[in-house]
């Protein structure tokens, strides 16, 4: 087990989780955030080199100082040994189990080993499951549709602004509270995203947001201009940023959930597989 900190090593591991798409997809959009500024001061550790088998990114345990933020306290997981992962996750310095924390990936097969170790420990485990959506072939912006032909009358786009972090959290169906509001406020400061306002510096009217694991989430459009095209063009214009830097582009949509999952796969996303959150709180 380490730490993998030399950028040619980080570069060489995020080029083979490419091979394992789409179950590496959260472990390889954090990773191409360690590398690129790393602005969540995320770790990498692997439970071998060069041969590896399980990785886990994470932020420095020393900075998970609130043992109830499960928003800070996130960790992202892929293995492909999950009969041997339970070894790296007893390791103290892989996982605080004494704090409340979440685990997410995209391979529900790692979820008994992760029951298993976390019961081990005194922790119980909820998870959620979502279908996990990628759009392939976008590895430049110039594959993307263009943005200026969706139907968006009289609709400007931008940026959000960490001020408009509480709409956000308003309508995100995994927030509502003040840590989840300082979690979005904080990927706003550091990462893309979009939105769509009726006038220039008016209040946003849909937004989609991207985060450390590099996943595009919180998508939302207020009920009068659904159906009318203006989420696929603000994913579309998102997805365009996020292939510029080389990132693949994908997210993931609560299965009842039937009209993201249309304007999703109008924007030219498809179905992959599962996203799975697994959280933990202390006994």
């Amino acid at each position: 087990m380490l730490f993998l900190t030399c950028s040619s090593k980080l570069t060489a591991l995020r080029k083979r989780l490419t091979y394992s798409f789409p179950e590496s997809l959260k472990v390889h959009g954090a990773l191409h955030h360690v590398i690129c500024n790393n602005p969540f001061r995320l770790q990498v550790l692997v439970d071998q080199w060069p041969d590896v088998t399980s990785v886990i990114c994470h932020p420095p345990l020393e900075e998970m100082t609130d043992a109830s933020d499960h928003y800070n306290n996130t960790y992202f997981l892929f293995s492909k040994d999950p009969q041997n992962l339970s070894q790296l996750l007893e390791e103290p310095v892989a996982i605080n189990w004494k704090q409340k924390l979440q685990i997410q990936g995209c391979q529900s097969q790692l979820g008994q080993v992760l029951h298993k170790t976390s019961s081990k420990q005194g922790s119980r485990m909820q998870t959620t499951s979502n279908i996990l959506y990628m759009r392939h072939g976008t590895t430049s912006a110039n594959n993307l549709d263009n943005p200026s032909s969706r139907r968006t009358t009289n609709v400007h786009f931008s940026a959000l602004n960490p001020g408009e972090a509480f709409l956000v959290n308003a309508e995100w169906g995994f927030g509502g509270n003040e840590r989840s509001q300082s979690y979005i406020a904080r990927c706003i400061q550091k990462f893309p995203t979009m939105c769509a306002r009726r006038e220039a510096g008016e209040q946003p009217i849909a937004w989609a947001l991207s985060e450390q694991s590099a996943a595009i989430r919180m998508g939302y459009t207020e009920g009068t201009y659904r159906g009318q095209g203006v989420f696929r063009n603000v994913v579309t214009r998102l997805a365009s940023i996020m292939a510029s830097r080389g990132v693949p582009i994908y997210c993931h949509i609560a299965a009842d959930n039937a009209k993201s999952q249309t304007a999703c796969m109008a924007a030219g996303f498809s179905p992959v597989g599962r996203w799975q959150q697994w959280t933990f709180q202390p006994s």
